[in-house]
C-alpha cells in the first residue's frame, strides 16, 4: 500500500517575482548548468514550459537514495504558477506559486501531494515516515539556499 505525503514549503527570497520565475524556468528548461538546486537533476528538459510539457527529475535524498519523477506540466501562469502531475517513484500533483512579498522580495510556495511507489518505502513508511519527512525538509532548505545564491550571483 502506497504511503501518502503532503508537503508545503515556503521560501522567502530577496528578488522580485519575475527574477525568481526566470531562474526557475532556466533550471527546468536549460538544466540550470550547473543547477542551483544540487539535490535535483533535470533528466528530461522541455523545449518550453507549457501545458503538456514533460520534465524528468532525479532527486537525491540526504538519506542516500534517489527518486525519479516524470512531471507532466498541467498549468503555467508565467511569473506566478507552475503545476504538474508526477509519475515514477512518487505519484501525485505539485505546484509552485510565486508571490510578491514586498519590493524586491518574493515568496515561493511549493505544494507537493504524493504517494510513494517504491515497495521498500511503502513497507517501511510506518517507521521511516519521520525520516522521509526530514529528508524532504532538508532537500527543500537546500533548494531555497541554492536559489538565494543564484539570485545573488545574478544581482552582482
Amino acid at each position: 500500500m502506497a504511503a501518502d505525503y503532503s508537503f508545503v514549503s515556503r521560501w522567502r527570497v530577496p528578488a522580485p517575482r519575475e527574477r525568481v520565475w526566470t531562474e526557475l524556468v532556466r533550471m527546468l528548461e536549460l538544466g540550470g548548468a550547473p543547477s542551483w538546486w544540487r539535490a535535483v537533476t533535470v533528466t528530461e528538459r522541455p523545449d518550453a514550459l507549457g501545458a503538456g510539457a514533460l520534465v524528468g527529475l532525479r532527486v537525491r535524498s540526504p538519506l542516500g537514495y534517489a527518486l525519479r519523477v516524470r512531471l507532466v506540466i498541467t498549468a503555467v501562469e508565467a511569473g506566478r504558477l507552475l503545476a504538474a502531475d508526477g509519475v515514477g517513484d512518487l505519484t501525485g500533483a505539485g505546484r509552485i506559486e510565486i508571490e510578491e512579498a514586498e519590493e524586491h522580495a518574493s515568496v515561493v510556495i511549493i505544494h507537493w501531494d504524493v504517494a510513494t511507489t517504491r515497495a521498500w518505502m511503502n513497507r517501511t513508511a510506518w517507521v521511516l515516515r519521520p525520516a522521509f519527512e526530514r529528508a524532504h525538509a532538508r532537500v527543500m532548505l537546500a533548494g531555497e539556499a541554492g536559489l538565494r545564491r543564484a539570485l545573488d550571483e545574478q544581482r552582482r
